[in-house]
């Protein structure tokens, strides 16, 4: 591969605009940018009855404390999230789906499991095992360089 970091950036990009337009098509747009992430992270932190912080939000999606209060805010707009206080630490609130998310939930789980699947068509498991090895060892490698979790501002 000649340019690794070319392919990868494409990559993710063709992925988010396929994520995107099919969201889209099936009316569930805004599941197919950050909002979903989120209320995907919450419903299965939800499915464990953990806690979620905006912290907790933040290292999730790898973004900024500016970037997520702001998401979190535009998704209690949106309805699909409410804050709750945290008794013991007044500054820190607890991040809940609402009903009206949890609602919308199933349908957005067949729709990403249908992405999914349509996803790995045709990709043999054998290579798809050899393909998971070579990310970890990419997500590995990039750990040493220094590159996890680091927010350049």
């Amino acid at each position: 591969m000649d340019k690794p970091m070319l392919v990868f950036k494409r990559f993710s990009h063709q992925i988010h605009l396929m994520v995107q337009r099919e969201a889209k098509r099936c009316g569930i747009e805004f599941m197919g940018g950050p909002q979903g992430q989120v209320v995907r992270f919450l419903d299965i932190r939800e499915e464990n009855q953990d806690l979620v912080l905006i912290k907790d939000i933040e290292k999730e999606l790898n973004i900024s404390k500016s970037v997520a209060s702001n998401l979190v805010k535009r998704m209690v707009q949106n309805g699909l999230v409410e804050l709750e206080a945290n008794p013991s630490d007044k500054r820190a609130k607890f991040v809940r789906l609402t009903d009206k998310a949890r609602s919308q939930m199933q349908q957005v789980k067949a729709f990403f499991k249908r992405i999914d699947k349509q996803l790995l068509a045709d990709v043999d498991e054998g290579e798809l095992l050899i393909f998971e090895k070579v990310l970890n060892q990419l997500q590995e490698n990039i750990k040493r360089i220094g590159g996890e979790d680091e927010e350049v501002s």
